[in-house]
């Protein structure tokens, strides 16, 4: 008697999860590479391990929704579009005006909080057009860099 298998995207997955560790990619998940990934330079986690945010190529920081969240100057300075500083981004790291991270990027370096795992990254919606960046306000002086996370996602600071 000749047995055919059939392999379904259940029984893939049931495979997958027996040599797949919590927070790797597969190779499934990682191609074909998606289309929001063309125009991102990185992308945050928050404390949980959700991915939150997305940073663009033209420095605009949107969430997965497409939402415009707020944007990067030169020197890593987070503006939202009324001109307030609100925190500041680098090498991977957003964090506070007190220096506590809000985030953790693809590849943090510097002092972070640990990690234990970053959660698969959602499909992106396509960001809306982006607004006119207005100056900055005020900004503020860069902290002393911290192990903790902030209390605070970056629409609250």
């Amino acid at each position: 008697m000749l047995h055919s298998t059939c392999l379904t995207r259940k029984s893939v997955d049931n495979l997958l999860s027996l040599t797949h560790l919590p927070g790797e990619r597969t190779r499934m998940e990682s191609e074909p590479a998606r289309e929001a990934e063309e125009e991102e330079i990185d992308v945050i986690w928050d404390e949980n391990g959700a991915a939150r945010y997305r940073i663009l190529k033209d420095t605009r920081i949107v969430d997965f929704d497409g939402h415009n969240i707020a944007w990067l100057d030169e020197q890593g300075n987070i503006i939202d579009y009324e001109g307030r500083h609100r925190g500041f981004y680098e090498n991977g790291v957003v964090r506070d005006p007190e220096g506590k991270v809000v985030g953790l990027g693809q590849d943090p370096a510097g002092p972070h909080p640990v990690l234990p795992n970053k959660g698969l990254i959602p499909g992106a919606t396509k960001a809306a057009s982006a607004p006119k960046k207005p100056k900055a306000q005020k900004l503020l002086k860069k902290p002393e860099a911290s192990l903790l996370w902030s209390k605070k996602m970056l629409e609250e600071l």
